[in-house]
């Protein structure tokens, strides 16, 4: 079963680039869902009050959304379904953001319709889709997969536009669709249900050639069942969709070209344009009948004319094409919402009025804008969330504005985070020390005194990075190379601050920075290759300062390298798939290929390591399969657009090139956006691993040093010489784990049986006491590939409980924990993230914290999910007025083993319910007899969830208890007492 893992999402000052692609309202209007040119999907907050905040940004997506839709009943669960330009398509949970199911087909969608019906289907419905392809596709709503396809009997084509007609009148449920050639189909969905389940032809029930080219739009009237509008870029009609007779049609009269359109009541229509305009129309009758016919003999066809009621307002600007909605939903409010997206990032809200009129002379009457927000106004109105985690360190002199960060490297043996920023600065800090000083409230204090480094060299922005030593470790550990905007390499001692050599390629902006195969080596060294803006490709060799190659002649961009060891050849492959190749010791371009014989060339080097960058060539890094995380193995990881390092090397790397890398149980993923080049930085804690090490710790015998308390004694410190000695103090308490691996955690497994029945006994009792040291654990034998030092693993728990501790709910717990465990308080709440699915993860935006509305607003600046939480925390203050010190057995003589032990106690809970919430949905069940809570126990005891290696860490399947009024909801462990 997956994890999920934690993540913290340090924003910078400049939200991240939201370009809306596609806008949709949730059933419940209280959730906007938009995706972007970059790939992204946000979720915005929705009040009664028609306000707009930002909530949750996902990132999953490698290529532009086309089109969002709902992929369930909402009111049963809150998924949504979106689709990209590449064929992906995923299932969000609007609630939670996690990612429900994702897959890539070979299907680029432009519109997509949820269809269930209970009595006729069974599973979680059909998504039917519509799109550059052939008909129409019904997909799985759960797994995604294709499940049949509606065929057109008649000029099969692509579809432009469809929507589903439920008709209460005649209980039947319909699909229409306009062609590309202007063609009506209609598919009987009711009838098709039972031929799609047998694998048989569904064709359409009618067809009818309608001069409908260049549709945008088609809406049925379910008010009169009657009316059916067809929208085209250069007028609107309306049908009857009895005999699809044509009843009326309007031409644009100012040139603007329609975009979609809606119906708001019986003969009262709304129709809105590219470039945000909308009008309101009322449907009079002319006075002519169907029954009249004309000398020629035809039928009168316009029976109906439109009335302008309404126009709305739009501020004038120049961010079109807009893509636009309308929600008519009749539960409470009762709201009628006209919405827009922008290619700004900006979403604009109209309340469209129950009753629409016109004014006094007859005139339209204009609709003000209800609301409109962007990203940015919620970054610029939390200040405070939305810092970077190097902004203390780049501000200006003056402290107006600091440098954007343009790109980042995470070294992680050395725990340093390099940043490159526009003004052409490297700043080199510690990483773990700079994420505390932007995190915690007493600590930043100190964030103007904590070590940095700043390397000059650069004229322009900084945009990308390389630590050669990650790749191997023939390099030396002080070498940085980075590329510029100003379409120089330099290559830096990041210990000495100086400048080794300085490459001047001339071929515009350095985009990407890679490293040659590991059995590719020119005089026993590897390769820097440089990707630059022109599509153009450099290779440089570092000891022998000389670019060895510049091949210029590329036409599009560059998407892939490779290299063919045996003939010394660099083979390139461009986004038009053609392939370039190169002589690397003589400089001259072989050949170009393109079509079959370039796939042919590039299939010959499967064998040959390659690397493969984006089109939109972001920082590529090889990683490592995230332990206890269910990531995919992949030479780097996207998420939607972006490229980043999750840990380190692979394994297999690190045999080739005799590295030794530990998996960290804190790590700093840069993120890179799409087209603002701007990026901020995402703290993923590894929970099973930070247990593992504290657990190792204790073992061990090692005591943390107390490196956060340890800097309010080197605050008062009055010389240097003092500080000194005591940072010398420090480091001579400071030890070092050793990663367990499964011999281990077999030795010590009755030992974690014995403490956890230990801790739960004593916690009955009042009080966690201090358990005696093993002897045995001197005996064990450990055999890692490196070591951790225990003041970053004890750094790292510490400030992962600080930012999961709901700070101001109970004063007295924050006073123990602050003084007695050197866990600090936040300067403001952070923004959670979650890693889902593999490789999809999603980031809380500033501002969340104000979107709850249970939560009442004194308590908002604090990490507060829920009002349940306040309820929970006043019935155990209650219970144990004065009680806490003595229930965690606190004294002013607590050392650092006492402290451990309940740093391990506390994150060994957190690590336990993080594994519950993240259950299948198998395991979770409503419970309404005891062979049912029998048959769920069985279910929890033969998951993976309770598999021996996780009783390593927390004894034996502890008892089932239930939670909920009357008939049971939710099953969950029980854990004891967790304050």
């Amino acid at each position: 079963m997956k994890t999920s893992v934690p993540a913290v999402a340090l924003w910078g000052k400049r939200a991240p680039s939201h370009s809306i692609t596609a806008i949709m309202i949730t059933d419940d209007q209280q959730t906007i869902v938009t995706g972007s040119q970059e790939g992204q999907i946000c979720l915005w907050t929705l009040s009664s009050e028609l306000k707009i905040s930002s909530k949750e940004i996902l990132f999953g997506h490698t290529a532009s959304v086309t089109c969002l839709a709902k992929a369930r009943d909402f009111e049963k669960q809150p998924f949504v379904v979106s689709a990209t330009e590449n064929g992906e398509m995923c299932v969000w949970n609007v609630t939670s953001g996690q990612c429900i199911e994702n897959a890539n087909l070979p299907y680029r969608h432009t519109a997509i319709c949820y269809y269930h019906c209970s009595f006729r289907m069974t599973g979680d419905g059909w998504l039917l889709c519509c799109g550059q392809y052939q008909d129409v596709l019904i997909i799985d709503a759960k797994t995604l997969a294709v499940l049949h396809t509606l065929i057109s009997f008649q000029s099969s084509d692509w579809i432009s536009c469809m929507c589903i007609v439920h008709s209460t009148r005649i209980q039947e449920d319909s699909l229409v669709a306009v062609s590309v050639t202007g063609d009506l189909k209609v598919w009987d969905l009711s009838s098709s249900v039972t031929s799609i389940q047998e694998r048989q032809s569904v064709y359409e029930q009618e067809s009818k050639a309608l001069d409908c080219t260049n549709c945008q739009a088609i809406r049925f009237c379910t008010y009169t069942e009657r009316l059916l509008l067809v929208v085209l870029s250069n007028c609107w009609k309306v049908y009857d969709y009895c005999d699809f007779s044509l009843l009326c049609t309007e031409f644009n009269k100012s040139g603007q070209c329609f975009a979609g359109g809606e119906v708001l009541a019986a003969w009262r229509l709304i129709i809105w344009t590219e470039d945000g305009h909308s009008y309101i129309y009322q449907l009079l009758n002319s006075g002519h009948s169907k029954s009249i016919y004309p000398a020629d003999g035809k039928v009168l066809k316009e029976t109906v004319y439109p009335h302008l009621l309404c126009s709305t307002y739009v501020k004038e600007n120049k961010s079109f094409p807009f893509v636009m909605g309308f929600m008519n939903e009749r539960k409470e409010p009762f709201y009628k919402i006209l919405f827009s997206g922008e290619a700004s990032g900006r979403i604009t809200l109209w309340h469209i009025p129950d009753v629409p009129v016109s004014t006094l002379d007859g005139s339209p009457k204009e609709i003000p804008i209800a609301a409109a927000w962007t990203l940015q106004d919620d970054f610029d109105k939390h200040r405070a969330m939305s810092e970077g985690i190097i902004d203390h360190i780049c501000a200006s002199k003056d402290g107006t504005e600091s440098a954007a960060v343009t790109s980042s490297i995470y070294v992680p043996n050395l725990d340093k985070l390099v940043c490159g920023c526009e003004d052409g600065k490297i700043f080199i800090t510690l990483a773990l020390h700079a994420a505390k000083a932007r995190i915690l409230e007493d600590i930043s204090l100190l964030k103007h005194t904590l070590p940095s480094k700043v390397l000059k060299g650069h004229s322009r922005s900084v945009t990308c990075l390389l630590y050669p030593h990650s790749k191997s470790a023939r390099f030396d550990p002080s070498w940085l190379v980075s590329g510029g905007q100003d379409s120089c390499v330099i290559w830096w001692d990041i210990f000495t601050e100086e400048v080794l050599h300085q490459f001047t390629l001339q071929a515009g902006p350095v985009m990407n920075l890679l490293l040659s195969p590991e059995n590719y080596r020119l005089n026993g060294h590897r390769i820097v290759c440089c990707i630059c803006s022109d599509h153009s490709v450099a290779l440089l060799h570092l000891q022998e300062r000389v670019c060895l190659l510049h091949a210029r002649k590329h036409l599009f961009p560059v998407k892939m390298i490779k290299w063919h060891l045996a003939e010394n050849l660099l083979i390139v492959g461009c986004e038009d798939d053609s392939v370039y190749v190169w002589e690397i010791e003589t400089g001259t371009l072989e050949r170009h290929e393109t079509d079959e014989m370039a796939k042919a060339i590039l299939s010959s080097c499967e064998d040959s390591e390659c690397l493969v960058t984006d089109s939109i060539l972001p920082v590529s890094q090889d990683t490592q399969k995230h332990k206890n995380a269910g990531y995919k193995s992949s030479s780097s990881y996207k998420l939607g657009t972006l490229s980043h390092n999750l840990t380190h090397i692979e394994k297999s790397s690190d045999k080739q090139t005799g590295t030794s890398h530990v998996q960290q149980p804190f790590t700093i993923l840069p993120v890179k956006t799409k087209w603002n080049n701007i990026s901020f930085h995402v703290l993923l804690f590894d929970l099973e691993k930070l247990v593992e090490l504290l657990l190792s710790s204790q073992l061990s015998g090692l005591k943390s040093s107390n490196s956060f308390h340890s800097y309010d004694i080197l605050k008062r410190a009055k010389s240097t010489a003092e500080k000194r000695t005591l940072m010398l103090k420090r480091n001579k308490t400071a030890g070092s784990l050793f990663p367990m691996d499964g011999q281990v955690k077999n030795a010590c497994e009755k030992k974690v049986h014995r403490d956890n029945s230990a801790a739960r006994s004593l916690e009955e009792s009042g009080g966690i006491k201090r358990h005696k040291k093993m002897k045995s654990s001197k005996k064990i034998r450990l055999q890692p590939p490196g070591k951790i030092d225990a003041n970053i693993t004890a750094d790292t728990a510490k400030l992962l409980l600080s930012c999961l501790l709901p700070w101001g709910v109970d004063n007295e717990l924050d006073n123990h924990c602050v003084r007695y465990l050197d866990i600090f308080r936040l300067q403001c709440p952070v923004s959670f993230g979650l890693v889902s699915n593999g490789n999809h993860i999603s980031l809380m935006l500033p501002g969340w914290n104000c979107n709850h509305c249970d939560v009442v607003e004194e308590y908002m600046p604090i990490n507060l999910f829920s009002k349940k939480v306040l309820d929970l925390s006043n019935k155990y203050i209650t219970a144990g007025q004065g009680q806490i010190g003595k229930k965690y057995g606190l004294d002013h003589n607590a050392d650092g083993t006492q402290e451990s032990q309940i740093v391990f106690h506390l994150l060994s809970r957190v690590s336990l319910v993080n594994r519950i919430v993240t259950l299948p949905l198998e395991f979770t069940s409503t419970i309404d007899s005891p062979q049912k809570l029998e048959s769920v126990r069985n279910k929890w005891r033969s998951s993976e969830t309770f598999s021996p290696s996780f009783s390593t860490f927390y004894g034996e399947l502890p008892n089932l208890y239930v939670v909920g009024d009357g008939k049971v909801d939710i099953i969950v462990p029980n854990l004891g007492d967790i304050e």
